[in-house]
């Protein structure tokens, strides 16, 4: 029977469940599952979007005297009438993420590994897809050693440089299996944050821009330079966000994986501490479009302070050299773009660190005691406001607005476009 755990698991997650999904992955129908623990595999503030659980299990099979020990981890949605779920749901994340570990996810493994020669892993492998549950199970890396950095510290120079040596095969993979495979990324690869279609982010967004305006009350200087263009924004961020992900002629696009940041990275590391391999995880919001976007959401949340403001061209640059040759290695049959156009390529997207920066990193830096959810940010309820009030008035994060306003306000990103 399944041990008792701290998590409110789905009634359906059920011995007979795993014991079944076990049997299809090890291709052993003997096995038997003789305990079942689920517990947490997130901490509050490091996923908005999905449950993640750890699932421990003993089981024994007919080759083995002993038992035998394993742990998984598994994805699924929010419970149906939770807010985030219908959100989410309007923006197809679940299928997206399901479709993408089942067929495309296989492809660009084949593809790094046998055509750049990168031997190294670059995803998780797929234990089970279940689409009638929108869920998920994982192998769980943890036992390889891989973990994930801490998001309140950031990512330093050399985790940085992994971090965007693999996003470059990733990306070129993505590009060349598009060329193999017309029409793979045609259907539901087109609704990111921003899109055309939907807009159920709106009132989420609109409702922590105004709760920054308001914590610039404490601070003068600033009040009297941005509140009034924050103010602006609030009305104009969902028309300035699909323009700034809109695909234009002769723009060199590929699978962004739309939602990188500091907790969908994990790292392996060597004897030393240094960091040996990065691996992708959580793929729910990845999109066709330009590499622009991965890289302005990766700069923007999930770099230290120092790399952020400072180096932002030579980290677009490493990248850009790490992305042409494994364009190369894979014979790439479109024109690569040269470096100056990349660039331009990468200022053009630039609207995406706005809301990276004023909104979505200071709910990724949250640790205030109030409860972290997409629904507190959708809610008009005095408990929503609370907390949209104490992401900005928390001290890491008005400090982080005496850099960040004045970077993006430069560049001409808060005035009106």
């Amino acid at each position: 029977m399944a041990e008792k755990n701290t998590l409110e698991a789905p009634a359906w997650l059920t011995v007979d469940y795993v014991e079944k999904k076990l049997c299809k992955y090890f291709e052993d129908d003997s096995l038997k599952l003789k305990k079942l623990g689920i517990v947490p595999a997130t901490a509050k503030g490091d996923n908005y979007a999905s449950v993640m659980a750890r699932i421990n299990v003993n089981y024994s099979t007919k080759d083995s005297k002993d038992l035998q020990t394993g742990t998984f981890l598994l994805k699924t949605t929010f419970a149906d009438k939770d807010p985030a779920a219908i959100l989410l749901a309007d923006y197809g994340v679940y299928t997206r993420e399901m479709d993408i570990y089942e067929q495309i996810l296989p492809h660009l493994s084949k593809m790094v590994r046998d055509e750049i020669k990168d031997s190294r892993k670059l995803f998780a492998a797929t234990v089970d897809v279940d689409r009638k549950r929108d869920t998920i199970i994982f192998e769980d890396l943890s036992l390889e050693q891989y973990k994930v950095a801490c998001r309140l510290k950031k990512l330093d120079l050399k985790h940085t440089h992994l971090v965007l040596e693999k996003l470059a095969r990733f990306h070129a993979a993505g590009a060349v299996l598009a060329k193999r495979k017309p029409g793979i990324f045609e259907k539901n690869y087109d609704r990111g944050f921003f899109n055309k279609h939907v807009r159920g982010y709106q009132q989420t967004f609109k409702n922590l821009l105004q709760a920054l305006s308001r914590s610039l009350e404490l601070n003068k200087d600033l009040k009297e330079r941005y509140q009034r263009k924050i103010d602006r924004l609030v009305d104009n961020i969902m028309d300035y966000g699909e323009r700034s992900t809109s695909v234009n002629p002769g723009d060199f696009l590929v699978l962004a994986h739309g939602d990188l940041w500091t907790t969908n990275v994990m790292f392996q590391y060597d004897d030393q501490g240094h960091p040996t391999n990065a691996i992708l995880i959580d793929f729910q919001f990845s999109v066709w479009n330009s590499p622009a976007i991965d890289l302005h959401y990766f700069f923007s949340t999930s770099i230290q302070d120092n790399l952020r403001w400072k180096h932002q061209p030579e980290l677009v640059q490493f990248y850009y050299y790490k992305l042409v040759e494994s364009l190369k290695k894979l014979k790439y049959s479109q024109q690569i773009p040269t470096l100056f156009d990349f660039q331009l390529q990468f200022q053009a997207r630039a609207f995406y660190a706005v809301f990276s920066s004023l909104i979505f990193e200071p709910c990724m830096l949250y640790t205030g005691k109030e409860e972290a959810s997409i629904a507190q940010g959708m809610s008009p309820s005095e408990s929503g406001i609370r907390f949209r009030d104490s992401v900005y008035h928390a001290d890491h994060i008005k400090e982080k607005m005496v850099f960040a306003l004045p970077f993006l306000d430069q560049l001409g990103l808060l005035d009106d476009m």
